[in-house]
């Protein structure tokens, strides 16, 4: 039997059957109950085994001392007494066992337990829903002689989403599972050394195990479902079974003493984050224990040194202060309080910790957040209030007053050369709060503004290399800019040069390029719907009684393969990535094949169950953030950074449907049908475009076209973004990228990702650039943008449709502002055409046509003119 440090003792006969006591029944009772592949949940609700396990007298024996002796060492208990309690609640888990194995005699042959009992309602066999649920489990469980076979079938019923008590039981029996010592070396092999081991199930417990080129198996559902924090109950029996093998005697590894300590720091490393520590105060004591049994002197004193030995060891101070926090609550630790205080003292005023964590962490923002929570932790800690809010108060001044000294800019300049790259570091310490505007943010203001004017600085702005360096350009006025906003007296802003790289990225959201023809057209798609789904829905396939192939809702008749499409012998949906062909969304729509997949989403051709029609549906899918949940259609990023990003993506991706539902009444803009959130993301349903892009267009008729064909195509895309300014809306990424050409004659705009409302003086835009197009206002978030803006854009488009080459990018502009125009290009053009054409994209806002209306007329009258 495994030793047993600490048992809470328990009230109730529910108490005796909960997830903590069945994890101790586990434990006292593994030699007997992983030889027979039986878990704590089937002995004590099965009336069968469990009489067998009473059989065996001697071992139960032993059981009941060791568990009593264990309750015993709370204040107040005395070892006979709980022992009788034990022996009590056998007893009546004996009665009660058999009083359900006749009430589930009732349920008729070949039926699943599980199954029949949801079935019958609110009346369940003994009248203890809670109870009864966990004996229909264990009885599809008894039957099952494997531990893989097991975990199979509890996820089989975990993954129903058919009632949430019933997932929350299957959860327990999970943690039951994994509790076990033979479970762990079935699922992971047997071959694993202790620590090993223990850093695997911190993997799955935190959803970091990667998926399986053949797709997902157990463990990785597993993963999955951790990482969504849909197993609350299975993460405390892992966290148990961590906690207590980490203070048995065993060691991690064979023994030798530097494999020990590098397998205890890759475990400190899992469970100690600037999110706290995983399992609290219990974990806390266990790594602690198991970090005194490197030391040669036992007892207290090695307990004493293990504490500063492993809070030393941190160093990170955030993780530091996690830590020692957390051990000041156990009460092997309360005789040390006075060397934890001194601990954490000395800890929020080592200069080497504050340098470590303003240089190591990239994103402020989360240290500032994280910062917080560790001031918190010390207030909270079980220690003298009065000396941890002196600490406390100690820590929110420490990084201020190691800014003052000066010395971050000196390490900054050890580990970073280049000097934008150092001034974005110090403008964003700067920001982040850390700094008080009390101390150390004037200082560090004008040390900014300093290096910001000095010609060093000047120069290499003028020159950046990349487009990298373009965008820390762009991160570094932002930054200058809300240092001058938090200033008391705002400073005059710096002088910077305008010259920007010639080559930009493109806008972040683009409509994903079509991958399919349909009719021997290019297909565009786009999106719609809001109300939120459930998260875990499993995927939902059409079945063949309407006859539509689920892939491209072609008729297929009664062939088991599309005769149009070849699905389900071939497809584009990839596995783990896509919808599979025919999920439905929203109890209305299906997803069938993939038309486009770009960077931040997906699009499908969709079919309209109630319209009986074909749609495009859009799916924001940023595959650098999330993954698909595992046989389902759900989606899950990958860590919390990422679910951040996710979420502010997210809500992005939203307010374009929002703009697409406003603007339904312009005829060239694409039909938004439904909007909606479900499988943790957002879902856009559009009318189904057949035709092609301008892009295409020009290209199908060698790269260029004359003026007649070119008002042709963009003279309704202008009306309709009249009308969209009219409604205090600009577009910010037009090209012919996104103007699409229908097989009916109609012209559409599409990918309003970028769209927002109009300028307001002092009002700052997100910066949105498609070289060649964007004006030189959208090149920084402080640039007046308005109709002016999609002027711009418009009569880039139209340069590109009669030169065959898209205008210099404004980057380039700035110190050579030279277009060159359509006639000497060989392009026959009114002169009069020629000039509104290139007032149009001039570098100066207040040069330009003001709005659509303006330019129409403009042009019309250059026309008109001759």
């Amino acid at each position: 039997m495994a030793t047993l440090d600490e048992v809470e003792p328990c009230d109730s006969l529910p108490d005796y059957h909960a997830l903590p006591a069945r994890l101790v029944i586990g434990t006292v009772l593994r030699s007997y109950l992983d030889p027979l592949f039986l878990t704590p949940t089937e002995v004590i609700h099965l009336a069968k085994p469990l009489k067998a396990c009473l059989e065996q007298g001697t071992l139960i024996e032993a059981a009941l001392s060791k568990v009593a002796a264990a309750q015993a060492r709370a204040p107040g208990q005395e070892q006979q007494t709980r022992k009788r309690a034990i022996r009590a609640a056998v007893d009546e888990s004996w009665a009660k066992a058999r009083a359900a194995q006749a009430a589930f005699a009732a349920m008729p042959r070949g039926r699943k337990p599980v199954d029949w009992l949801l079935s019958q309602g609110a009346r369940t066999p003994t009248g203890d829903a809670e109870y009864d649920q966990r004996v229909a489990i264990a009885l599809e469980l008894v039957e099952i002689k494997s531990w893989n076979g097991k975990l199979d079938r509890l996820l089989e019923l975990h993954q129903w989403d058919r009632d949430e008590r019933l997932a929350a039981a299957v959860d327990g029996v999970i943690g039951d599972v994994l509790a076990s010592t033979a479970a762990g070396s079935d699922l992971f092999g047997t071959n694993l050394l202790p620590g090993t081991l223990l850093s695997t199930l911190c993997d799955m417990l935190f959803g970091r195990i990667g998926m399986e080129a053949m797709g997902p198996n157990r463990i990785g559902v597993l993963n999955a479902l951790f990482r969504q924090g849909k197993l609350p109950h299975a993460k405390a029996a892992v966290l148990d079974r961590i906690r207590r093998q980490l203070k048995a005697p065993q060691p991690l590894g064979r023994g030798a003493f530097d494999q020990e300590a590098e397998m205890l720091k890759t475990l400190v490393g899992h469970l100690l984050t600037r999110d706290g520590l995983v399992g609290g105060a219990a974990m806390a004591d266990a790594l602690t224990v198991r970090y005194s049994r490197r030391l040669e002197q036992g007892g207290a004193s090695a307990y004493r040194r293990s504490i500063i030995g492993m809070g030393e060891g941190q160093s990170d101070l955030i993780c530091r202060i996690h830590y020692l926090t957390r051990i000041a609550a156990v009460p092997a630790a309360e005789r040390h309080a006075d060397e934890i205080l001194a601990s954490l003292d000395a800890a929020v005023c080592n200069e080497l910790l504050i340098e470590n964590m303003l240089v190591q962490t990239p994103d402020t923002a989360l240290l500032e957040r994280a910062f917080v929570r560790a001031l918190a932790a010390i207030r909270a800690a079980p220690l003298p209030a009065d000396a941890c809010e002196r600490i406390a108060g100690r820590a929110e001044r420490a990084v201020d007053d190691f800014v003052k000294t000066g010395q971050l800019a000196v390490r900054l300049k050890q580990v970073e050369p280049v000097l934008r790259r150092r001034t974005v570091r110090l403008a964003e310490v700067a920001c982040s709060g850390l700094i008080r505007e009390d101390g150390a943010l004037p200082l560090m203001r004008q040390h900014i503004l300093e290096i910001v004017r000095q010609p060093q600085f000047q120069a290499e702005l003028a020159q950046p290399e990349s487009e990298v360096a373009q965008a820390e350009v762009r991160r570094l006025l932002e930054l200058l800019d809300r240092l001058r906003q938090m200033a008391t007296a705002p400073a005059p802003p710096p002088v910077l040069p305008p010259v920007l790289p010639p080559a930009l990225p493109a806008t972040v959201e683009v409509a994903p390029p079509p991958s399919r023809a349909v009719r021997n057209a290019e297909t565009i798609l786009h999106p719609a719907s809001q109300q939120r789904g459930a998260a875990g829905t499993t995927p939902v396939v059409t079945d063949d009684t309407a006859g539509l192939c689920p892939s491209c809702y072609s008729a297929k008749g009664r062939t088991e393969i599309c005769g149009a499409c070849g699905f389900p012998a071939k497809s584009d949906n990839r596995p783990g990535v896509h919808l599979v062909p025919g999920t439905l969304l929203h109890g209305r729509y299906r997803a069938g094949r993939v038309l486009g997949q770009g960077g931040f989403g997906a699009t499908y051709l969709g079919w309209d169950d109630r319209l009986q029609v074909k749609v495009a549906i859009k799916e924001y899918y940023p595959s650098n953030l999330i993954s698909r949940v595992p046989n389902a259609a759900a989606v899950s990023p990958f860590s919390d950074e990422h679910a951040e990003t996710f979420a502010a993506g997210l809500a992005k991706f939203l307010e374009e449907a929002r703009t697409l539902a406003r603007l339904r009444d312009v005829r060239e803009i694409v039909g938004i049908q439904d909007f909606f959130e479900e499988n943790a993301t957002a879902y856009l349903v559009m009318e189904l475009l057949e035709g092609r892009t301008m892009k295409k267009y020009l290209a199908d008729c060698g790269g260029r076209i004359d003026v007649k064909r070119t008002l042709s195509v963009v003279m309704p895309i202008a009306k309709a973004l009249q009308a969209i300014h009219e409604q205090g809306l600009i577009h910010r990424d037009i090209s012919p990228d996104n103007i699409f050409l229908t097989n009916a004659g109609d012209r559409k705009l599409l990918d309003f990702g970028a769209a927002r409302q109009t300028a307001r003086p002092g009002a700052g835009l997100t910066v949105i650039l498609k070289p060649g197009y964007a004006p030189p206002e959208q090149y920084s978030n402080e640039g007046r943008q308005g109709p002016w803006s999609d002027v711009y854009a418009l009569c880039a488009t139209i340069y590109l449709a009669l030169t065959g080459r898209t205008p210099p990018d404004a980057t380039s502009r700035f110190m050579n502002d030279k277009v060159p125009k359509p006639s000497e290009l060989g392009v026959a053009l009114a002169p009069g055409f020629e000039k509104v054409l290139l007032s149009g994209l001039a570098m100066r806002w207040q040069d330009r046509p003001q709005s659509m209306k303006d330019l129409l007329r403009a042009m019309t009258n250059s026309l008109a003119g001759g």
